[in-house]
């Protein structure tokens, strides 16, 4: 019974190592065949419940990038806007990216939301490869945007305010 317990286990742990090695090798010819255009991290900085606030979203990639224009989309959780009026915006140095180089897009966000969580913005960058004959290309992704809920200490709302169960009332 014992041994036949061992051989199961090793044979599973077999079987994981010979699935993480085809994952690997997947993922490395994925990445010599290219990609395009990809966020260089699908998590936004943490920012607060209910309030405007400015996030930046890294893009990467392997070639050349032109006329890119990105939308983001937060459904009903999350008002996006933009640094100038429309329905899309650019990188902060323009709409070109070139291969190994770095660019930023700047989006406010404002996450309606009642508790603390995460919620789920959809992106989608138009472009072309800068050719003569360049013909438009898209790349989707998405993007987690940590949110949290601050509590103001001494809200009536709040657990524990004088009156409320749980802390006497001062006289």
């Amino acid at each position: 019974m014992k041994s036949t317990m061992v051989r199961t286990v090793a044979s599973l742990a077999l079987a994981g190592a010979a699935a993480s090695a085809v994952s690997l090798a997947t993922a490395g010819s994925a990445q010599a065949t290219g990609r395009g255009p990809q966020p260089i991290t699908n998590r936004l900085t943490t920012v607060t419940a209910n309030t405007p606030s400015w996030v930046n979203i890294f893009w990467r990639t392997d070639r050349p990038v032109c006329n890119a224009r990105i939308s983001v989309d937060g459904g009903r959780e999350v008002a996006v806007s933009y640094r100038r009026p429309g329905r899309f915006t650019a990188f902060t140095t323009g709409d070109t990216l070139r291969p190994g180089r770095t660019a930023i897009t700047q989006i406010q966000v404002t996450p309606m939301r009642r508790v603390s969580g995460l919620s789920v913005l959809r992106t989608t960058m138009t472009y072309n490869d800068c050719g003569r004959h360049a013909r438009t290309q898209f790349t989707r992704a998405s993007l987690v945007l940590p949110v949290i809920r601050t509590i103001r200490p001494g809200h009536p709302t709040q657990p524990g305010h004088p009156g409320q169960p749980g802390h006497p009332v001062r006289h």
